[in-house]
């Protein structure tokens, strides 16, 4: 079923977002109307954003992982010292020198001017804030402990820069392999017996180096195009069907999953909603969908771990620890050594993709350089041959 995000008022009168997994919006509709929320706005997946007078906002440059871990990781901190996310965010736009992430501080500092939520500023900058990142905040928002899920977001960024930290060597490596192939192809057709130094320079640099160049830009602007945004539901079932990496991106998701529905409990919200607002910070697209099918049930009054049962995704010890934990009253607790397992899980998956990740590179580096010595003893073995063809 699609997934439609709305805006409602609490009987309270406070103003509450959040998505929802309907066949159409009046299904939406009837659900919150259910609830005693009142509707402010429902979009579904193919209803366009709403326009705004004066904000649409040009194209940015995205930051980088370095720039979006400080980003948060300083709002986090402002926040914890007790400093108001207005004067948080007026603070970083002053200071921030990425010019998308200045952008967004700004119109978080104009949305919480006027009694908004910085989830819903940061809705309007897509390419620089995934889903489950906006999702994150307005988990944090509606719990109460916007500090917190902040310093997550930060957490998750600087895991990735440590993940990839290193990869600079087997990328020289190739990039080794790559150039010494270039270089030594056309060495002796063109030196020995026949000595055209120019010939030479002329098809390693004009010809081959070109070449190489040119692969390597295409390889790393295939690699960006697969995080560019709009493509996440392509980039997520890929991601899942690759070996090693899919594991690791699927136990990256269920933890955060978990992760966040505990806090969600222990604030106090209803099963639904903290359902809600933790599958919606899953950074799996797929999953994502996946685990806000079971809402539905968790609606009609299915335990949660029934509801955990259904989805499929969780390994039995999780869904005995949390039938556990339901029978007993203790679902917070549970849901803590659940987040335990998963985090041990994610552990050991990042240390098998980098272990993957560096025998691949080597692998490729010992292939381009096999072919390089390949060719390099073939053309020498023809030169000397051409040249002693006629002695006899």
């Amino acid at each position: 079923m699609p997934l439609f995000r709305y805006r409602v008022n609490d009987p309270q009168g406070r103003e509450l977002t959040g998505a929802m997994s309907a066949r159409d919006d009046a299904e939406v509709r009837a659900r919150l109307g259910a609830r005693g929320y009142t509707v402010v706005q429902i979009l579904g997946p193919e209803t366009p954003e709403p326009k705004v007078s004066g904000r649409r906002q040009p194209r940015l440059v995205e930051p980088s992982p370095v720039e979006r871990a400080l980003f948060f990781r300083q709002f986090a901190a402002l926040v914890r010292a007790g400093i108001s996310p207005f004067s948080a965010v007026e603070d970083l736009a002053n200071r921030t020198a990425q010019p998308g992430l200045r952008a967004a501080a700004a119109a978080m500092r104009e949305e919480t001017r006027t009694g908004g939520s910085i989830s819903s500023a940061m809705e309007r900058f897509p390419a620089l804030f995934p889903e489950h990142v906006i999702a994150a905040v307005r988990a944090g928002e509606t719990g109460g402990f916007i500090e917190i899920a902040l310093d997550e977001i930060g957490l998750e960024y600087e895991q990735e820069i440590a993940f990839y930290k290193g990869i600079w060597l087997p990328r020289a490596l190739v990039l080794q392999a790559l150039l010494a192939l270039a270089l030594a192809q056309p060495m002796f057709p063109t030196l020995f017996p026949d000595n055209q130094p120019l010939r030479y320079l002329q098809l390693a640099l004009l010809r081959n180096i070109p070449i190489t160049l040119a692969l390597l830009w295409g390889v790393r602007a295939l690699w960006r195009r697969r995080f560019r945004h709009g493509r996440g539901r392509w980039r997520d079932r890929w991601t899942l069907r690759t070996p090693v990496f899919g594991e690791l991106d699927r136990q990256r998701s269920l933890c955060a999953f978990i992760r966040m529905l505990r806090r969600l409990y222990a604030a106090g919200l209803s099963p639904i909603r903290a359902w809600e607002g933790a599958s919606n910070v899953v950074p799996n697209g797929l999953l994502r969908s996946r685990l806000a099918e079971a809402r539905d049930q968790i609606e009609r009054g299915v335990p949660l771990h029934d509801a955990f049962q259904s989805v499929g995704l969780f390994t039995n010890e999780a869904e005995q620890l949390l039938a556990t934990g339901v029978l007993a009253g203790q679902v917070v607790e549970m849901l803590d050594r659940i987040a335990e397992y998963y985090q041990a899980n994610v552990q050991r998956a990042v240390d098998s993709a980098r272990f993957w990740m560096y025998r691949l590179a080597i692998t490729l580096f010992l292939i381009i350089g096999g072919a390089t010595a390949i060719l390099i003893t073939r053309t020498y073995f023809d030169a000397i041959f051409r040249f002693t063809e006629n002695w006899s």
